[in-house]
């Protein structure tokens, strides 16, 4: 199955990774962020028989939060490193 980006993934082969959210497709790679994997960029020739679509709670848990019109509730930034580590 081919995700495209802003599709919530998992890694069959790394759940410890958890839920990820495609965030760039090209011919060649996929970079996904994963909620406890971190940033990382698969091949997109062997990608697709790794990955399966993630479960309907793990994509409300990756739904950011909404901000308040006064500010009150704070969305807060996940770091990125630039170190991304090709798997």
């Amino acid at each position: 199955m081919a995700f495209k980006e802003k599709a919530v993934v998992r890694h069959k082969l790394r759940p410890d990774w958890g839920a990820g959210r495609v965030l760039m497709r090209s011919d060649e790679y996929l970079q996904i962020d994963f909620s406890a994997g971190g940033l990382k960029k698969l091949k997109t020739s062997i990608a697709d028989e790794h990955l399966e679509a993630a479960s309907a709670e793990e994509v409300k848990a990756l739904k950011p939060e909404k901000v308040k019109a006064a500010g009150t509730k704070t969305a807060a930034k996940r770091v990125v490193t630039p170190k991304t580590r090709m798997v």
